[in-house]
């Protein structure tokens, strides 16, 4: 039998790391087609404003909250950085590359989400780096924290490469072997109307399979063709007309065409409405996809505007949940003097097709 690992003190950060009251640092980068807004608090994207052509008016396209209390109180992880471990772990357990069972920390009944109760998005990020075009946040994660081996460096770099278009380069190195798969989880409502449901937006992903899960949201066993199901999105669709033909609705991981490690563009995003679209690229493997449906009216923008339930769409580039126990799904595996490396670009167009 393989030997069993005992952890029973999950380690949290200290105090250090932690909002002490009031904002977070944020910076600001911007160019004459977009501008957004970043947090020191979970290495979070607050705002991203879409100009008009004319470049006189903009209009904010991801959900935002009004201030670091309300991204606290809530478990959203609107616009953070998740990590380590991005997605879900079945059983909040995995076993090591030498046998040995690693236990994590529980918050979705038994199951470890998004990093654990104390997350990478919860966390006082520090800006390391700083330029007109470029912010970099940098964090250490130690030894035992929420349960992971070794002392983890992570960075997470927005910067902007174009006028309308966005990098967030995420890096980690860990001087243990630990299963990594950092996302960034904005949720995007091209509309600029968060009292206003997104579920209307034609959504197309590059992907000709998907993940069916089961009531814990663990993925099943066998990966699906999208082929006759409200999942196939290989050319674009409204996501309000897919819905009733999608028999678990969305919240699945798409396994993306292509080759990883490669940038490529994975998604499109559009409203109709306003022509305003979004093309997005990632060098992962899977694509969760996930239509808001927790948001309430207590859940308010800087502005002040109540969330409708579905006020957001999640487009979150990385590898398949649960990898840690699926030998068979793409490896999420750091070793000591390796470097992850996520790349994911957002590209802005303020009339569709331009």
């Amino acid at each position: 039998m393989p030997e069993t690992t005992q952890t029973p003190d999950i380690e949290t950060p200290s105090s250090s790391t932690r909002i002490q009251g009031g904002n977070a640092p944020r910076a600001e980068l911007r160019t004459p087609q977009i501008r957004l807004t970043v947090s020191a608090l979970g290495a979070r994207l607050c705002g991203l404003d879409v100009y008009d052509d004319e470049g006189s008016t903009s209009t904010n396209v991801t959900v935002g909250l009004s201030d670091d209390d309300a991204y606290l109180a809530q478990d959203s992880y609107i616009g953070a950085v998740c990590g380590r471990y991005a997605n879900r772990i079945e059983k909040s357990r995995y076993r090591d590359m030498h046998g040995s069972e690693i236990k994590l920390a529980t918050n979705e009944g038994e199951t470890h989400l998004h990093g654990g109760n104390d997350g990478f998005d919860k966390r006082l990020w520090t800006i390391s780096q700083q330029s007109d075009t470029s912010v970099r946040f940098t964090l250490t994660s130690p030894d035992g924290d929420q349960g992971y081996p070794g002392t983890m460096t992570a960075t997470a770099t927005y910067s902007v490469i174009a006028d309308n278009r966005l990098r967030l380069e995420m890096t980690a190195t860990c001087d243990k072997t630990c299963p990594i798969n950092m996302t960034s989880h904005a949720y995007w409502n091209l509309t600029g109307k968060f009292d206003h449901t997104a579920a209307d937006h034609v959504l197309q992903i590059t992907a000709d399979r998907w993940i069916p899960v089961d009531d814990k949201l663990i993925p099943l066993a066998t990966i699906k063709d999208v082929s006759g199901t409200g999942y196939d999105f290989r050319s674009p669709a409204r996501v309000s007309d897919m819905l009733p033909h999608a028999t678990q609705g969305f919240d699945h991981n798409f396994c993306l065409t292509g080759d990883r490690g490669s940038l490529r563009q994975i998604a499109t995003l559009s409203d109709p409405d306003s022509g305003r679209s979004m093309k997005l690229f990632s060098t992962e493997a899977g694509l969760q996809f996930y239509l808001a449906q927790h948001f309430n009216s207590e859940m308010k923008t800087e502005t002040g505007t109540a969330l409708h339930s579905n006020a957001g769409i999640a487009l979150e580039p990385q590898t398949y949940p649960n990898s840690p126990n699926r030998p068979d799904f793409p490896s999420p595996w750091l070793k000591p003097g390796e470097t992850y490396r996520h790349v994911i670009e957002w590209e802005f167009h303020a009339s569709q097709g331009k």
